[in-house]
């Protein structure tokens, strides 16, 4: 992803400790207001500092001081605000405002969901992670599955469907607003498919083994989900112009001789995810595979190939669970004890509580909270306004965000590696002229906004 370089980095010296220090989680009432705005932009930097350390090889510091302050709860918490947000705030905001002269501010409310889900992903692999988040861990799974189900539902209604230049370039501004939002569901739903998969591998790690494989397998049903992902192929699609498109660390981009020989990092986590779930002990105790059931699953025997195999051998234990469940035979495979005991009556459910209480913040005051926020949303052409969305842009196009983007900045109009930034608006990235030019008349409208905001702090 980024080659190793120790003198890369998003953070300055003391930043660190004292960013994570300061972590609260926030109420929906004080979103947009200029702490709010100093708080998403120090979440960014330590997302980008966590992605920078765990793929240069690094000592990951940032993990390790998330989860010594006890803070990654505050992640759980911030990722579902801004989703109760997006789902009462946002819409209201919009009838209040059907013709904003800008969108820069509402973006960066909506991507500080995906900062949160992209931090979580990165800590979370690691167990000490999801004992850190045990008291949350219930509410962080139901909030992954709920985005697989929207992944789900985004597909379906054709998000994966070819966009022409010209329905971009006819796109009005709330259109556009709406397809960047569409594309940050995305992003966030992907990188929860990995954090499903942790919260499946760890559940003894959270002491809460029980009520998370009831949350698993009874209330979502979650093998059922990743089956279907798995068929629909979410991390690949065909572009207008025929091409293949592959989605790596956040955007789409034409696969390179290495990207269409492994396996793909989303499908990889999909199939560990199912094979924990299907080999796991509890699962005789809380899943019942019926006929509909079981036809989804051997469903999958041809799509789990040997160089599948060969690139995660543990898939072959998986391969061999689904070859007997063909055959009618697969309950061989769960008479190992390995501990778990059928929980018979007596398991307390944990139940998620953290959306239930953003909902309460909101309920009545969808368009008193909107109103207000307006205010926050848009930049008004003040001194003040330019001076945070400055210092939010430059957080956006910062060195280290570009080294988080999979091996540097991408060309805006064809996706391949690009060195040359609009000179003008500092915020979109091309591979050459002629690639510039057929995406000027898109860029105008965003570079007129950004160009606007580089004033000299």
């Amino acid at each position: 992803m980024v080659d190793k370089d120790q003198q890369l980095s998003a953070l300055a010296v003391g930043e660190l400790d004292l960013f994570v220090d300061s972590m609260t989680a926030s109420e929906i009432e004080n979103i947009g207001n200029e702490a709010w705005i100093d708080w998403h932009i120090r979440l960014q930097k330590l997302n980008q500092q966590a992605v920078l350390e765990a793929s240069s090889l690094m000592e990951e510091a940032t993990k390790e001081t998330l989860i010594s302050h006890g803070k990654l709860p505050v992640l759980v918490h911030e990722a579902i605000c801004i989703q109760v947000w997006r789902l009462k705030i946002y819409p209201q905001m919009l009838k209040l405002e059907p013709a904003p002269s800008n969108t820069f501010g509402i973006y960066m409310v909506l991507y500080h969901e995906a900062a949160a889900v992209g931090l979580l992903e990165t800590v979370l692999f690691h167990e000490d992670g999801v004992q850190c988040i045990s008291d949350v861990v219930i509410d962080l799974l139901q909030y992954s599955v709920e985005q697989l189900t929207s992944l789900i539902v985004l597909i379906n209604n054709d998000y994966l469907k070819p966009v022409t230049t010209k329905e971009m370039d006819t796109e009005t501004v709330i259109e556009e607003l709406e397809r960047q939002k569409r594309d940050l569901q995305f992003d966030i739903s992907m990188r929860c498919i990995s954090i499903v998969r942790y919260l499946a591998e760890h559940m003894e790690a959270a002491n809460l083994g029980a009520s998370l494989a009831i949350n698993l397998y009874k209330t979502n049903d979650v093998p059922s989900t990743l089956c279907h992902l798995l068929q629909l192929e979410p991390w690949k699609k065909v572009d207008a112009g025929g091409d293949m498109q592959i989605f790596n660390y956040g955007r789409w981009s034409k696969p390179n001789s290495q990207d269409l020989t492994q396996m793909h990092r989303s499908e990889a986590q999909l199939w560990l995810c199912l094979r924990q779930l299907l080999l796991e002990p509890r699962l005789k105790h809380f899943y019942t595979i019926d006929e509909c059931r079981r036809t989804s699953f051997c469903r999958l025997q041809t799509k789990l190939t040997e160089e599948k195999i060969d690139q995660i051998p543990p898939l072959g234990e998986l391969k061999t669970f689904l070859c007997q469940m063909a055959m009618g035979d697969y309950a061989s495979l769960h008479n190992r004890g390995n501990g778990v005991k059928n929980p018979g009556c007596t398991v307390i459910e944990v139940v998620p509580q953290i959306k239930n209480a953003y909902l309460r913040q909101v309920h009545k005051r969808k368009k008193t909270l909107a109103t207000m926020q307006l205010k926050h949303c848009f930049v008004d052409g003040s001194e003040e306004s330019r001076y945070m969305a400055k210092k939010l842009l430059d957080s956006y196009t910062s060195d280290a965000a570009l080294a988080m983007d999979s091996g540097g900045a991408k060309c805006a109009k064809c996706g391949d590696k690009a060195n040359k930034k609009c000179s003008r608006c500092k915020s979109e990235w091309y591979c050459g002229r002629e690639c510039q030019v057929q995406q000027w008349p898109k860029h105008k409208e965003i570079c007129d906004q950004f160009a606007k905001l580089h004033v000299t702090a």
